[in-house]
């Protein structure tokens, strides 16, 4: 489930619906959303960092990188 629901993300983020420099959700609420467990979202969310699609930062948040970053490849 967790494969899914990155492609989804990755989807939303490809199709600019989640721009570059946009801070995404937190990650319970992505949890809500998509109608999964919070660890469904973390182990998600974890394919894409390993994408370089997106990155958190420490008390900030997780945000959307540039495309130019991406390895699209990467992470499954």
């Amino acid at each position: 489930m967790y494969v899914r629901v990155a492609e989804h993300l990755a989807a939303r983020i490809e199709s600019g619906d989640l721009r570059p420099g946009q801070k995404l959700p937190p990650e319970r609420e992505l949890a809500t959303e998509y109608g999964v467990a919070y660890h469904t979202i973390r182990k998600a969310m974890q394919i894409l960092r390993d994408r370089h699609m997106i990155a958190s930062v420490h008390g900030r948040g997780t945000f959307v990188l540039p495309r130019d970053e991406w390895n699209a490849g990467d992470g499954e």
